[in-house]
C-alpha cells in the first residue's frame, strides 16, 4: 500500500505493558533482587527455592489489594514475613522501581513495526492503566516516547480498563470513529472485550498474554485478530483495509 492511498483505518489505540514490551519479565526481575537485598546476611537458598520467593511477592501485585504498582504490595510481603522495617523497606522500593524500569525490553520487532506504520498516515495513541509518569518513563526508557501522539493513562481519565472512558476519550481526542479504529492489546477482558463492545477493531497480543497467572474459569473472549508477534500487525492492518 503506498502511502498516499486512501486507508480505512485512520487510527490504532495500543496497549502498553505486555502489548509493546515484557512488563511481567521486568517485574519479575525487579522482584528478584527485592528478595537478594533482603537475604542479605542470610543462608542462601537454592534457584528453586528463589524462583518460588520470587513468584510469590510477584502474587502480592495480583492480589487486586493494593494497585498493580502500589509499593504496599511490597510492604505486606515483608510484614508477614517479619522482615519489615523503615529502612528496608525505602530500600526495596527503590530496587524496585529502578529494576522494573531498567530491564523493560522491546518485544521483537516492535520498533520496525510502527516505523512502517507510520508510512500509512495513521494516528497512534497508547492507552494504559499506569499513571502518566510512569507510562511516560517507560516509553522513553525503550526509545517510543515520541512514536505516539496521544497517551490515555489512569491518572488523565480517572478510570481504568475496563471502563470504556479511557477508549472513548481517545477517540475524542483524536477525532476518530470506533470503526475507524484499531485496539491492540495482551488482555482479553480489559482491552479487546471493552473495544469490541464499542465497535472498535481489535487485534489480541495473545504472545504477550499472561497465560500463567490468568484467573482460574477466566473465559477467552472473541477478537478479530490475533498477533502471534508484534509484526503480525502489519498483515492485520492490510486486511482491514483490503476490506474497504
Amino acid at each position: 500500500m503506498s502511502k498516499n492511498q486512501t486507508s480505512f483505518l485512520r487510527a490504532v489505540l495500543f496497549d502498553m505493558d505486555n502489548t509493546l514490551f515484557d512488563f511481567v519479565a521486568a517485574k519479575l526481575v525487579a522482584c528478584r533482587e527485592i528478595l537478594a537485598y533482603l537475604e542479605k546476611g542470610r543462608e542462601s537458598k537454592g534457584e528453586e527455592a528463589k524462583a518460588v520467593a520470587e513468584e510469590e511477592l510477584f502474587r502480592y501485585f495480583l492480589r487486586g489489594v493494593h494497585g498493580f504498582e502500589d509499593y504496599e504490595n511490597i510492604r505486606d510481603y515483608m510484614q508477614e514475613r517479619n522482615l519489615f522495617t523503615t529502612p528496608a523497606y525505602s530500600k526495596c522500593c527503590e530496587i524496585y522501581e529502578r529494576e522494573k524500569l531498567e530491564n523493560i525490553e522491546l518485544y521483537p520487532g516492535v520498533r520496525n513495526t510502527l516505523a512502517e506504520l507510520q508510512q500509512l498516515d495513521l494516528r497512534f495513541a497508547i492507552i494504559t492503566d499506569a499513571d502518566s509518569a510512569h507510562a511516560r518513563a517507560r516509553l522513553d526508557r525503550v526509545g517510543l516516547l515520541d512514536s505516539f501522539e496521544l497517551l490515555v493513562a489512569a491518572d488523565m481519565t480517572g478510570r481504568k480498563k475496563p471502563d470504556p472512558e479511557p477508549f472513548l476519550f481517545a477517540l475524542r481526542s483524536l477525532g476518530v470513529k470506533p470503526e475507524e479504529t484499531l485496539v491492540v492489546g495482551d488482555n482479553l477482558p480489559r482491552d479487546i472485550a471493552p473495544a469490541r463492545k464499542l465497535g472498535l477493531h481489535t487485534a489480541y497480543a495473545a504472545y504477550g498474554d499472561w497465560k500463567n497467572w490468568r484467573k482460574p474459569g477466566e473465559t477467552v473472549q472473541a477478537f478479530d485478530f490475533r498477533l502471534n508477534a508484534f509484526p503480525d500487525l502489519l498483515l492485520c492492518i492490510r486486511s482491514l483495509n483490503e476490506q474497504n
